[in-house]
């Protein structure tokens, strides 16, 4: 699975409080917290935990513009 439908189905999953939302809010705890990933991805485990937890507005900031610029589009489609 490519990074951006990675995005997108755990953002679809969280909105739609699917079973398999769960799933995908571990996958991104593991990202967060995988000290042997690059920096962008453990951000972007972060950014999408505070989404899946509710977040509407999460900081992007610490994203690289792509990754952002996909976020933005998700969520602005959910």
């Amino acid at each position: 699975m490519s990074v951006d439908q990675f995005i997108a189905r755990a953002i679809q999953s969280a909105r739609e409080k699917r079973p398999d939302a769960e799933g995908y809010f571990k996958s991104a705890q593991k990202m967060a917290a995988d000290s042997s990933a690059p920096k962008e991805l453990q951000e972007l485990g972060k950014v999408l935990q505070r989404i899946m937890i509710g977040d509407k507005n999460p900081d992007l900031s610490s994203l690289p513009k792509e990754l952002a610029d996909l976020i933005t589009n998700f969520l602005a489609d959910s």
